[in-house]
């Protein structure tokens, strides 16, 4: 009973701290006076004016599609904070729009014209701005994304090269080649889309830590801070990712060590760093909500429940049977080399009939079933994500998709499970045996 209790405290207390934490970042930033940023926001504001809101990087590719909606909006958040009412700006999240101009107008015409907010957009955390808004300081929205895909690039080699530290050569591989199926070359492109990769990656870097050093009792509440900061950052972007990504790796650890009982956990690992990743997401968000509510005076809920409403529901004039198998082939298509013409289709298909084959022919006498089911689990998390929230997946699946990149590597994890990869010194490959 004690140590329910205890562990009941110390994920609480976690929690609380977290929110707390998180929330005097965003205020200490709004803290920063509008005319220290004065000058990048309006270096910003026109570079956002001269591209579209979704242009394409490759034409009729639609995984280059990329989201300078979110990012003008993020940067009118960014703008208007108050330096004077830091908590209550935080909060409301508020923005000068003009509904009859596209966003990015709107933000050049605030920062050059002097429009006050009048909108709100308190749903979100949009924690990113207590990283964009120092960085605003020194830096204009194009050397952001450069800064941006620096990090994400130093934080690729980092766990790549962990990873084959490790010995978990054909783990890295998995990552390398989930990356590439989401076009991750395309995410700085967007600062809507980076913030989970980068947090995936950065996540995934400390589970390899932790698994490595078979820090069990951890994971638990590793997830749940990984599920706070994801509701803290994200625009609903592509949140799974940073539960999937981190999950398989620990998997993969598991399978990799000599230990029988080890890996008897699978299953309980999964289900409770699903569980507490979902509870910090969960209860981050709710957090939001409720703090909003009571430094600005006001129910906050119908407002709220409108926007889930609409993101699980809404209506773009097709049956309901299509909306769901939009919502999941939209984003399946997305993926690469899928979304570049015939000669994708065709590449990928080969892929996909190349790696049923290898599963198949070289396949292991016994295998390791709990992993297996843990790895599935995980990998069609994406989905259920695109079936509950299938209005947002049908009409943004050009970023959603990414999501994805869990599935991918939960793949070759089940491959590589069920597959005898030991070789012979010749090159030959053995198979039949374990």
């Amino acid at each position: 009973m004690n140590s329910v209790l205890g562990k009941f405290l110390k994920y609480t207390g976690t929690f609380l701290c977290g929110v707390l934490v998180l929330t005097l970042l965003l205020v200490a930033v709004a803290c920063i006076p509008r005319s220290a940023i004065q000058k990048n926001m309006e270096k910003s504001a026109h570079y956002l004016c001269d591209g579209e809101l979704f242009g394409k990087v490759i034409d009729d590719v639609d995984s280059s599609k990329i989201d300078r909606y979110a990012d003008s909006i993020l940067l009118a958040i960014a703008y208007q904070y108050d330096s004077e009412k830091p908590l209550e700006s935080v909060m409301r999240s508020a923005y000068y729009s003009n509904p009859i101009e596209n966003e990015n107008q709107n933000l050049l015409d605030a920062v050059t014209k002097g429009k006050e907010a009048n909108l709100q957009y308190l749903r979100y955390w949009h924690g990113s701005l207590a990283l964009v808004r120092p960085l605003l300081v020194l830096f204009d929205i194009s050397q952001i994304y450069v800064i941006n895909a620096v990090l994400c690039a130093i934080l690729v080699v980092v766990l790549l090269v962990m990873l084959l530290k490790s010995k978990l050569s054909r783990a890295a591989v998995a990552i390398a080649v989930g990356l590439m199926g989401t076009s991750v070359w395309f995410v700085p492109f967007s600062l809507e889309y980076t913030w989970m990769y980068l947090l995936m990656l950065a996540a995934s870097i400390v589970a390899v830590l932790l698994a490595r050093r078979r820090k069990w009792n951890l994971l638990g509440i590793f997830f749940m801070v990984v599920g706070m900061v994801t509701s803290y950052l994200d625009f609903l972007t592509t949140e799974t990712l940073t539960l999937t990504v981190p999950l398989l790796l620990v998997l993969w650890l598991l399978y990799s060590v000599d230990d029988r009982e080890a890996k008897g956990r699978a299953g309980k690992i999964s289900v409770q760093s699903i569980l507490f990743w979902g509870l910090g997401y969960v209860g981050m968000w709710v957090s939001k909500w409720l703090l909003a509510s009571v430094v600005l005076s006001e129910n906050v809920m119908p407002y709220v429940t409108q926007h889930m409403n609409e993101r699980i529901g809404g209506d773009v004039g097709i049956s309901f049977g299509s909306y769901l198998f939009g919502a999941v082939f939209n984003n399946m298509k997305c993926l690469f080399p899928f979304d570049y013409g015939e000669i994708g289709v065709f590449a990928g298909i080969l892929l996909l009939l190349y790696l049923v084959y290898r599963g198949f022919v070289y396949h292991r006498n016994n295998t390791e079933w709990k992993l297996i089911y843990s790895c599935i689990g995980i990998a069609v998390i994406p989905y259920v994500r695109y079936l509950i929230l299938h209005n947002h997946s049908y009409l943004h699946f050009f970023f959603t998709y990414r999501a994805q990149m869990g599935t991918i590597v939960a793949i070759l994890f089940v491959l590589e499970i069920v597959t005898d990869g030991r070789w012979l010194p010749n090159g030959r490959h053995r198979r039949g045996k374990t």
